[in-house]
């Protein structure tokens, strides 16, 4: 469950030293603390939307909504965040705004430049001061569309910054057209749920999420464009735990479901059957973010753009951009 006593833990984690680690395996308590205080922050719900343009359900965009609730000036120091203000939301657009919250409760010393937080705010089509061209970015652009992009997004940002890592498991795919390798076995419910990977993981560590469509696809990673065939279908998300009914527990904005108005920022849950495949991301040098200043708003991860319409990866591909071994 989401804790309220976490702004306790981080006063005392803050007085006491603490590794920051930078190989496989090791925790930064610290920042997992502070994420797990950032998901306290966000308001409840807010409502579900991926659309461009406002409705008769919801008034603005989730777009316009990060917008408005980043706020910083080219004088500022680093940036102001009006959790209000980005409702409505859907899932990349929630674990985007908890990094950065995250990232301003951990930089009480303030190591991540002005410049960094300049280039972490989201173009997302609208003129202001920073953005007077209302240059809108794709997946794979800059530090948003890193972070709003298809596949292993957040994996592959974290890995480009070197500030921490990732570790990822598939289940497999069940017929011959669908596998990336003839020896690729389809494992079974039991052999997926006893994976040690579940038990590696750790609350406050980012997640990307394949859904399992209970059919032949395997799980695929990213779009290619082509409306005949199948395309990814994921979640981006906050791992919080595994519950005593052995669900996953994840918070991000959720949805759409049949009333996405009263869906958006919450926790979910899931039996790990669900999930086909599933890559966690976790933070150890939240420093290194202080790089994203070398992320301009036209900086392109091709390989994050081309998931985009352009074409699909492989397994062997995804491990490679997220430095998995």
């Amino acid at each position: 469950m989401i804790r309220h006593s976490i702004v306790l833990i981080l006063v005392f984690l803050a007085t006491v030293p603490i590794a920051i680690a930078g190989d496989d395996n090791k925790i930064n308590q610290q920042w997992q603390q502070c994420v797990l205080a950032a998901v306290d922050s966000f308001p409840h719900n807010g409502g579900y939307y991926t659309g461009p343009r406002p409705n008769d359900t919801f008034k603005k965009t989730a777009w316009k909504g990060l917008h408005q609730a980043y706020k910083m000036t080219l004088a500022d120091p680093y940036p102001t965040l009006d959790l209000n203000m980005a409702q409505p939301s859907f899932c990349s657009s929630a674990t985007y705004l908890a990094l950065v919250k995250a990232l301003l409760l951990w930089d009480n010393e303030h190591r991540i430049s002005r410049e960094a937080w300049l280039a972490m705010k989201p173009f997302v089509g609208i003129v202001d001061n920073m953005n007077p061209n209302g240059y809108y970015q794709s997946d794979g652009e800059g530090f948003w569309g890193r972070m709003n992009g298809n596949g292993p997004a957040i994996a592959v940002l974290v890995h480009e910054l070197k500030a921490g890592y990732s570790f990822t498991a598939y289940r497999g795919a069940k017929t011959a057209e669908c596998k990336e390798s003839p020896n690729e076995r389809y494992l079974t419910d039991d052999e997926w749920r006893s994976l040690p990977i579940w038990q590696q993981a750790q609350p406050g560590d980012f997640m990307k999420i394949f859904w399992n469509r209970d059919d032949d696809s395997g799980a695929i990673i990213g779009d290619n464009g082509n409306k005949g065939d199948l395309q990814e279908h994921g979640h981006s998300v906050i791992f919080m735990g595994i519950d005593s009914d052995g669900l996953v527990t994840y918070w991000s904005s959720n949805g759409p479901g049949e009333n996405p108005a009263q869906m958006g920022y919450g926790m979910g849950r899931c039996d790990k059957t669900k999930i086909q495949r599933v890559v966690f991301t976790r933070i150890t040098n939240p420093e290194r973010f202080d790089n994203v200043k070398k992320m301009p708003p036209k900086h392109t991860n091709q390989y994050i753009y081309d998931l985009n319409g352009k074409k699909h990866s492989t397994t062997k591909e995804l491990k490679k951009h997220t430095g998995i071994k």
